[in-house]
């Protein structure tokens, strides 16, 4: 029969049992000597979730595990009660025990503790089914037993908590202790590595230094093979080189008394040979005294082809010598007549040193002018000046054009000079040339080297008042041919030229191109100085009133070259007052016309009948030049000592 009492509110489950806990603690047992690897964390979880308690951290148990188990066949203590039944007991809910991979040795213990688990499960079914619900003593006692056992077990874990926290610090402790050493072995490993990398790059490289020396060492004793049958030849060759060693020590001192004996005939020879050049000099300078310190050339010019072609007559012109020429003006009738041999009117007849014919190439005029250049490599002073009217070829005497044929006087006076002064050098002499170009254009000095104005005088040298020199003038030092050209195309371009009746280009000043020779020998401690002056003067001709424009030009130069009429005139006269001051092309030409300086006059007369008047007025100023007579002419030569001192 059923109890009237009321049903309890409260549902006590079933306990677990001791035996399953001793059986859950040794599996634990057994799965953490398994896994050993397993961290200590999970394990204290577990322990906590099953229990649902937290162990304090304070409590600290020394004993083990093994020492707090308690023995398995436990039995439950009976009670005896009246039986209530309330209804179907219910059976408690027991957790599945995780099945554990074990050892061989550990097998039996783990069949042993299943079998006595399921015996105390056994028994305590039976005794909860025996117990009825109405039974409250009975489940009292029966809960009391229960956490009795939980009790137990909870300090069990405790301890094993405990325990597994030790274990769990120390295994912290050793694990940092571990990393550290773990990392100062990673470190030492590092440089270890680098070590054996930088060791193994060294042996690679002994290695191949050691095969590297053994190839070198087989060359080397291939080539001291080689070298020891070379030294065995040049062994036998020495021999042989001794012998003809002694052979030629003998010739060699016969040489030697030979070239002291040459040496001597050498020196006389130099002697010989500057005595000769002395004596070639004196001969040279006499040859040409003898020949007129002022001499005049005259050079007929040939008609142009615009000549040609306009059919301009010409005077009559015969070249009696080499030296005389005989001029005569023809009208018209007379110019038929001398088809036929015939002339009329007054024949004038004039000597000069030389006579050139219209023919006659500008190479065949500076032959005779090469030995004045000679004379200014010799320390004289050479003044070359072109006379004539406008239009007459002066310019292109003294100037030229580019050729070699048509070079005028100054190109082919710089290419003789750079020639001797090559033969000279072999004598021992060793020349500095200098070189400047002026105009006189109305009376006033202009440098056609220098753009910029300045003011130009002519002075003295020294208190003698034989040489002379412009203020302000540039000079520069030549030192080959080319720059000598490049020189005179400049003074070309700079000098003043104007367009008139008689000629598209004519020439509206004087223009001086003045080269220095100063030549020292170094071995006779001698030094000449030779100045070379070439003059092209401006011609002069009769304006007429459409060229007025002109005429201040026109009356300068006429001006100046009738002062150096008065001048020659004066020198015939032998008059105490030479007036060379009166104009500016006298003064610069003093030394040239009565002074120290060889003077060559080259008269230029046109052909042209119509310019006939102003041929037979240059052909009188050539004459009365060339009847000029000065005294001896004395070189600047002195010694090289007294110049330092």
């Amino acid at each position: 029969m059923e109890s009237r009492l009321p049903k309890p509110k409260i549902i006590l489950k079933k306990a677990i049992s001791t035996v399953d806990m001793n059986v859950k603690s040794n599996n634990n047992k057994l799965r953490r000597d398994d896994n050993t690897s397993a961290s200590t964390s999970t394990i204290s979880t577990k322990s906590i979730n099953e229990n649902k308690l937290v162990p304090k951290q304070t409590l600290v148990r020394s004993k083990t595990l093994s020492t707090i188990t308690r023995p398995t066949n436990v039995t439950a203590v009976k009670r005896t009660a009246t039986a209530v039944t309330y209804g179907e007991v219910k059976r408690p809910f027991v957790k599945p025990v995780a099945k554990t991979i074990v050892n061989k040795s550990s097998n039996n213990a783990l069949v042993t503790n299943n079998r006595g688990n399921k015996v105390v499960q056994n028994n305590t079914d039976n005794k909860t089914d025996k117990i009825k619900r109405w039974d409250l003593r009975g489940r009292l006692a029966q809960t009391s037993d229960k956490l009795s056992v939980a009790t137990q077990k909870h300090k069990d874990i405790e301890s094993k908590y405990t325990a597994l926290q030790e274990l769990v610090n120390n295994l912290q402790a050793s694990e940092t202790l571990y990393r550290t050493k773990a990392q100062e072995l990673e470190v030492s490993n590092g440089t270890l590595t680098s070590k054996l990398q930088c060791l193994t790059e060294e042996t690679s490289i002994m290695r191949e230094r050691h095969e590297s020396l053994t190839q070198r060492l087989k060359e080397a004793e291939e080539s001291c093979k080689s070298l020891s049958y070379t030294l065995n030849d040049i062994q036998g060759k020495y021999k042989a080189q001794e012998i003809l060693v002694l052979e030629q020590t003998k010739e060699l001192t016969t040489l030697k008394s030979d070239l002291e004996s040459q040496t001597k005939i050498n020196e006389e020879l130099e002697t010989l040979s500057h005595n000769m050049d002395k004596e070639r000099r004196l001969l040279h300078n006499t040859i040409q005294e003898l020949k007129g310190n002022i001499r005049v050339f005259c050079r007929v010019r040939p008609r142009t082809p615009q000549e040609i072609e306009q059919m301009k007559g010409m005077c009559s012109i015969n070249f009696i010598d080499d030296c005389t020429i005989e001029i005569n003006k023809l009208d018209g009738l007379d110019a038929i007549n001398n088809c036929s041999g015939k002339s009329k009117g007054v024949k004038q007849e004039f000597s000069f040193d030389k006579v050139f014919t219209p023919n006659a190439s500008q190479q065949e005029i500076f032959e005779e002018l090469s030995l004045l250049v000679q004379s200014a490599l010799e320390g004289y002073n050479v003044c070359v000046f072109a006379y004539g009217q406008t239009g007459s070829g002066k310019t292109y005497t003294m100037e030229g054009e580019y050729g070699l044929h048509t070079e005028g006087m100054i190109p082919r006076t710089v290419r003789h000079i750079f020639k001797e002064m090559k033969q000279f050098e072999l004598l021992g002499w060793n020349y500095r040339i200098e070189a400047s170009f002026l105009e006189i254009y109305n009376e006033h000095i202009i440098d056609l080297l220098d753009c910029q104005p300045k003011t130009h005088e002519i002075r003295m040298v020294n208190s003698k008042g034989q040489d002379l020199y412009v203020s302000n003038l540039q000079i520069k030092e030549i030192h080959s041919p080319e720059e000598l050209h490049e020189c005179l195309y400049t003074a070309q371009q700079n000098r003043a030229v104007a367009a008139t009746q008689a000629n598209e280009r004519s020439s509206r000043s004087h223009s001086v191109a003045q080269i220095r020779l100063i030549g020292t020998h170094s071995t006779k401690q001698e030094i000449s100085i030779g100045n070379l002056n070439l003059v092209d003067l401006a011609g002069s001709e009769r304006l007429k009133s459409e060229e007025a424009a002109r005429n201040a030009e026109t009356k300068n130069i006429n001006k100046s070259l009738a002062n150096l009429g008065n001048v020659i005139l004066a020198l015939l006269k032998k008059q105490e007052h030479i007036p060379y001051r009166n104009s500016k092309l006298t003064h610069l030409l003093m030394p040239s016309l009565g002074g120290n300086s060889k003077t060559l006059m080259l008269l230029n007369i046109s052909p042209l009948n119509e310019c006939y008047n102003e041929t037979l007025n240059s052909l009188r100023f050539a004459s009365s030049v060339n009847s000029c007579k000065t005294g001896n002419i004395k070189r600047s030569r002195m010694v090289l000592q007294n110049i330092t001192n």
